[in-house]
């Protein structure tokens, strides 16, 4: 029970002291009001009123004059006498203790002080504006003025430099003048707000100007000087070539027109400030006049080069037919005596075809020379040409000339081949008959004379009254395949006979032990005395031989040196 008292006793000092606390706090906060609404009392704005009345404001300044008095005279007799009223009731609500009411108060009329003084000096700010506006617009005319009046000189006296967009930008500058007498009837009347808008668009309108001025000149210093300098220079130089014969592929005084017409065009786009337009449009006449300068260019040099390579090109061409014909000579007298291949005939008279061809251009171009009816840069392109096909010519006609001399070549090599295949052919037939055979088997006699007939083929050919050395030399190739694989098989054969003999020899010693073996002997022997067929004969004796003694026959193969 005790604790409980001493509890609630401690709460009532704790509460008591917070009422203290807030009633010295809001004490502090009306201390701070005052000295905020004694500052405001003396911020009064009336003399500045005074000298605004005096100034005889018309029109949008007038109605901006009124409309912040009103305002100020609302908030000064209205509002603040409240705001008063409001400090003095939350100040003695705080004196009788009532101190959450008076700190109520006090929040509201701190937020209305703060609002009261911020109204109050954003309309000093604009009485402020109204004042100083007279001397600023008066300092920024003069200004605006001195800017108009150096480009308005500007403009007259380098009109040469802006051409046909003069006449606009003058339009332009009255426009200006026009807005700054209104500038100054305004000022006058007393209208210093309306006065500053058109100061506001003199400004913008000269800084346009001032812009378009940079534009303009080296747009009209291509348009006046260096475009029609490069036209007059082209035209002369043109005319010019005319009276020297020149021909043209494209019609040149119909480009000049064109153009001429074009620069035309941008002087009139120029005059109507399309400053785009005119950017576009000089573009193109630059390329255009670069082009007319390339084809004028291009006509010389031709010219230069033709002149130059006119007689090169004609010896050239004669030595290009002294060696055709020179080859023509060769080839008919080996003709005589051989076949040549059909590529290399065809080739050869397509040659004759495109010198004839070739002559023919350059004839009719140095005709055209001769008439002055030529286009030297076309020329130009068809001595280029020419000398092209003469050096295919020239390097196609060397390789049918080394054929030519790999044909006669290959003639003498196919000789000795063929003199070296008899000599070969012979040695294998003396081989054979060395053996002393009474036979020789079917496949091995058709294979031998079938190499001879090839071999006396090739003889027949190489002695023709035309030789075709293609198929000589095919054939060649095919006989050296065919002697290499009777080489071989003459080899086999004396192989087995010798080994066959021997054999037989050692077998006679088992002739007549076993019967078996005796008939598989007389069989071996009529396949090497009757029928020739040796490789069976040494097949069969082997056999019967590795039956009764094995391994003889490993023995016997052993001394055989074929």
């Amino acid at each position: 029970m005790f604790a409980i008292i001493i509890g609630i006793i401690l709460v009532i000092l704790v509460f008591l002291w917070y009422m203290w606390f807030l009633q010295k706090k809001n004490a502090a906060t009306l201390n701070k009001l005052k000295d905020q609404t004694d500052r405001l009392k003396k911020a009064k704005l009336d003399e500045k009123i005074e000298k605004l009345e005096q100034m005889k404001l018309a029109g949008a300044s007038s109605d901006r004059f009124h409309q912040l008095e009103t305002s100020y005279r609302k908030q000064i007799d209205q509002v603040f006498p409240d705001i008063l009223k409001e400090i003095r009731s939350a100040e003695y609500k705080n004196t009788e203790f009532k101190v959450f009411g008076s700190a109520n108060e006090l929040k509201k009329v701190t937020s209305e002080v703060d609002s009261f003084e911020k109204e109050l000096s954003e309309t000093s700010k604009g009485f402020e504006d109204l004042l100083v506006s007279n001397e600023l617009n008066a300092t920024h005319s003069e200004e605006l003025q001195k800017q108009y009046q150096t480009l308005r000189k500007q403009v007259l006296t380098q009109s040469f430099n802006y051409g046909p967009a003069t006449e606009r930008l003058e339009d332009e500058l009255s426009e200006i003048a026009n807005l700054l007498d209104k500038e100054k009837q305004l000022t006058n009347k007393g209208d210093h707000i309306e006065a500053s808008q058109y100061l506001d668009d003199v400004k913008l309108k000269l800084g346009l100007i001032t812009d378009q001025l940079k534009v303009i000149e080296p747009l009209y210093h291509d348009l006046n000087e260096v475009f029609p300098g490069q036209i007059d220079e082209i035209k002369f130089v043109y005319q010019k070539m005319v009276k020297q014969y020149y021909q043209f592929q494209a019609d040149i005084d119909q480009l000049i027109a064109d153009v001429q017409a074009e620069l035309d065009e941008s002087n009139t786009k120029l005059g109507d400030l399309n400053f785009d337009a005119v950017n576009t449009n000089n573009e193109d006449i630059k390329q255009r006049i670069d082009d007319l300068y390339e084809t004028l260019t291009l006509e010389i040099d031709g010219k230069k080069s033709v002149l130059k390579e006119q007689k090169p090109v004609l010896d050239y061409l004669n030595h290009a037919v002294f060696q055709h014909n020179r080859l023509d000579k060769r080839i008919r007298k080996l003709q005589e005596g051989y076949i040549l291949t059909d590529k290399t005939v065809k080739t050869f008279n397509d040659n004759l075809q495109l010198l004839n061809e070739v002559r023919s251009e350059y004839d009719s171009d140095v005709q055209s020379i001769a008439d002055k009816q030529v286009i030297f840069s076309e020329v130009k392109e068809d001595f280029k040409e020419i000398v092209k096909h003469l050096d295919d010519i020239e390097a196609s006609e060397k390789t049918i000339n080394d054929d030519l001399n790999q044909m006669l070549s290959s003639e003498q090599i196919a000789r000795g081949s063929v003199d070296d295949y008899a000599k070969r052919l012979e040695i294998q037939k003396k081989m054979v008959e060395q053996l002393r055979l009474n036979g020789l088997p079917d496949d091995y006699l058709d294979y031998f004379y079938m190499v001879y007939d090839e071999i006396n083929k090739l003889y027949d050919e190489l002695d023709a009254d035309q030789i075709n050395m293609e198929d000589i030399s095919k054939q060649v190739i095919v006989t050296q395949e065919d002697l290499s694989n009777l080489i071989e098989k003459t080899k086999k054969l004396k192989y087995n006979v010798l080994l066959c003999e021997k054999l037989l020899q050692y077998a006679n010693r088992y002739a007549n032990k076993n019967p078996e073996f005796t008939d598989q002997l007389v069989r071996a022997r009529a396949l090497f005395d009757t029928d020739y067929n040796y490789d069976e004969a040494v097949e069969v004796i082997s056999k019967a031989l590795e039956e009764v003694e094995s391994g003889s026959v490993a023995r016997i193969k052993e001394t055989i040196n074929a």
